[in-house]
This record gives C-alpha cells, structure tokens and sequence, in this order.
C-alpha cells in the first residue's frame, strides 16, 4: 500500500514535467486530489468507494465536454488515476465498482535468493474483495513517508525562495 506522501509525490512530479508553465499553478492546486480516494477509508468501501476507474473517466469527459477548463479535468483525472493505479499494485482496488465486486490487483517484485539469483514474480487478475478491505484495516500513514513528504516540501520551498530571489 503505497502512502500518502508517494500519492502526492508521484503524480505531482510526472504533471509537473508535462505541463505547461502557465498549468503548473492548477497541478499545484489540485494536488489534495491526488489523497482524496483515501476518504473511503473512513467509509465502509474503502478500495472500492473511491477507487474505481469511473471517477478519472468523469473528469476526462467533462474535460471533452467543457473544453475551456480542459486542463483542469485532465489534471484532476491524472491524480485520481495515478493513485487507483499505484493502489493496484498496493493489494488491489474494486475497479469497476459498483457493476463488478472483485479487487484488481497487480503483483510486480525483483528479489534476490540466498543463490544471489535474480527472481522477477509477475501476477495479476482479480481476487475477493474480503471484509478486511471493506474494513479499512491498512494505515493512512507512517513516520518515514511523512518525514520524506516533509523533506520534499522543504526542497520545494527553497527552489522557489531561490527562484524569487533571482526574479527580484
């Protein structure tokens, strides 16, 4: 289960190089949305609720649909996809929930044996949505995800000191 602060970390990055300079204040904006599918949590269809693939598919046809706020869907989408995306290979989510009440999950690892042999596992498909996901059983976060979004937060605001100064 990845945490919050690679939730935010992930797809801020990625937008951050893609968007233009003049975009770049929404992805910043819309950044809370990118922890917003955790709200189930607090729920009793935590993975399912809020992690589905409808909800980005919503923004991307309102993204169609109003074309003067294109960019704002779009980048609301890409953090709602990214973190049902990186949840995926974190145990799993109810994707098309509610027509389909099965857990999508990716399972990706590289190890190494006690032989120093590398071992690439790779499964996927779809598993039983159990009563401890409903539940909510995981965490919302740890001490070292927080101290590393702390520490970026931190790098971020002497980038943008740096840059004002030199603006000023």
């Amino acid at each position: 289960m990845p945490d919050w602060p690679i939730h935010l970390i992930v797809p801020l990055l990625a937008l951050l190089m893609v968007s233009r300079k003049e975009h770049q204040k929404y992805v910043l904006l819309l950044l809370p949305l990118a922890v917003a599918p955790d709200l189930d949590t607090f729920m009793t269809q935590h993975r399912a609720l809020l992690h589905n693939m409808f909800l980005p598919l919503i923004l991307l046809l309102s993204a169609w649909v109003m074309k003067e706020k294109r960019t704002i869907f779009i980048i609301a989408a890409v953090y709602l996809a990214s973190h049902v995306f990186m949840d995926m290979f974190g145990g799993g989510v109810v994707i098309f929930y509610p027509f389909y009440d099965r857990m999508a999950f990716v399972d990706a690892s590289l190890q190494t044996s006690q032989a120093n042999d590398l071992l690439f596992t790779f499964d996927y498909g779809f598993k039983e949505y159990d009563a401890g996901w409903m539940k909510a059983y995981g965490y919302i976060m740890e001490s070292t995800g927080t101290g590393a979004m702390i520490f970026v937060i931190l790098a971020g605001v002497c980038v943008r000191y740096r840059n004002w100064i030199k603006e000023h």
